[in-house]
């Protein structure tokens, strides 16, 4: 074991309680010296009780640190255990005090969220308080993500932007009005998800996705929005959702304008929502990045610029076409996704959903990972925050 692994102990009390006993306890002390002695920061353990249809799950992490103490060893009770794959389950532990059905506090989530509540059930109300998403991008179907995931009633959702509003962005961005020019796009859209006052704590990153301070924001993130233009985000992304394993959804459009030779004039819409997280094909996989453009754009600018001028990587791509109707409709598609999987009310075998208006046509599919590709690789499932990070050596700042 290197001294950057932490090791799990999870055990199973079937058909009991999510509690752990005092046989348990010992052997947690037991194991905890064990870890500490190969060098682990920390030891955990969970406990999976109830039944296979209904888990309840505890947990508890240990720092093995200098103040670790063989004798009456500290601990932080796990607030939640996070499943991810071709679905995402946020199992917790049972209700605190606080929670219980019947007390003030509840009759007030019962009353603001009573219409959800009769959708998705107490359970299901209460998972979507304990969910942390991060929303990379603040522009058209970044805002429109936003504001409907907002208005769920999480319990924080992070926001990475460094551009700032323009003129054309009021045309798509939900909540950015024509007086927001100027501002950054976090803090226009920041301020308008404040203002729906349901209490959701919104954090603002005005910083590029590759940027430190960006990434260390969404490294706990329980499922990411990737809502970004162009190539170099998605990349970044892409490997995020497997080292981490949390689901990133990657939401495009892609519009085609053409004019025919009688002067009319004819579009093509594509507009898809990609579900990237272990045990599915990465975007790789699915020739949705383009690599080379990719690592252009992880460039700093000036360095771009220079070599873009000397031919050895692309340039800035021109703006696409976008519009508010197609931005915001293959936003609540994805929004609506990660409702339907994280409270086991929606199918979860098809990781790609391809809408083409143009054609009148809706599909969904299932592709499998490529062989060889990093996503199939178990040495880099769950790495985490370990260096080199996402082994993208210099494309992070």
């Amino acid at each position: 074991m290197s001294n950057d692994q932490v090791p799990v102990f999870v055990h199973t009390h079937p058909r009991g309680l999510p509690e752990f006993s005092t046989y348990d306890d010992q052997v947690d002390i037991d194991l905890a010296i064990a870890a500490r002695a190969f060098g682990a920061p920390y030891y955990a353990a969970i406990v999976i009780a109830g039944t296979p249809d209904a888990p309840r799950i505890a947990g508890r992490l240990y720092d093995l640190g200098e103040t670790f103490d063989a004798q009456a060893p500290d601990f932080v009770v796990v607030d939640a255990v996070r499943v991810a794959g071709a679905g995402l389950h946020l199992y917790l532990p049972p209700a605190a005090d606080g929670e219980e059905p019947g007390d003030q506090a509840s009759e007030e989530q019962l009353s603001v969220f009573d219409r959800q509540i009769r959708m998705l059930g107490p359970d299901g109300n209460r998972t979507l308080k304990h969910v942390r998403p991060a929303v990379i991008g603040g522009g058209d179907t970044g805002s429109a993500v936003s504001v409907q995931v907002a208005r769920l009633g999480l319990g924080e959702l992070v926001i990475v932007d460094d551009d700032i509003v323009t003129d054309p962005t009021p045309t798509r961005g939900h909540g950015i009005t024509t007086t927001d020019v100027g501002r950054p796009k976090v803090d226009a859209l920041g301020d308008h998800l404040d203002a729906i006052g349901l209490g959701t704590p919104v954090v603002r990153i005005d910083k590029p996705l590759n940027h430190l301070d960006a990434l260390a924001a969404i490294a706990h993130a329980d499922v990411v929005f990737s809502c970004v233009d162009g190539h170099g985000a998605r990349l970044i992304l892409n490997r995020w959702a497997y080292a981490h394993i949390a689901p990133v959804i990657d939401v495009a459009v892609l519009v085609t304008p053409t004019e025919r030779e009688d002067g009319g004039r004819e579009v093509q819409v594509e507009q898809r929502v990609t579900w990237v997280a272990p045990g599915t094909a990465c975007l790789l996989c699915r020739g949705r990045i383009d690599p080379g453009l990719a690592a252009a754009e992880n460039l700093d600018p000036e360095t771009r610029k220079r070599l873009a001028g000397e031919g050895y990587v692309q340039a800035v791509e021109t703006p696409q076409p976008a519009v508010v109707t197609l931005t915001t409709s293959v936003a609540a598609l994805g929004a609506t996704e990660f409702l339907l999987r994280l409270t086991g009310l929606g199918k979860s075998d098809a990781t790609e959903l391809l809408l083409r208006s143009h054609l009148d046509e809706l599909r969904r599919d299932a592709r499998p990972p490529r062989a060889g590709c990093f996503c199939t690789r178990a040495a880099f499932i769950g790495r985490g925050t370990r260096i080199p990070y996402l082994d993208l050596v210099g494309a992070l700042q």
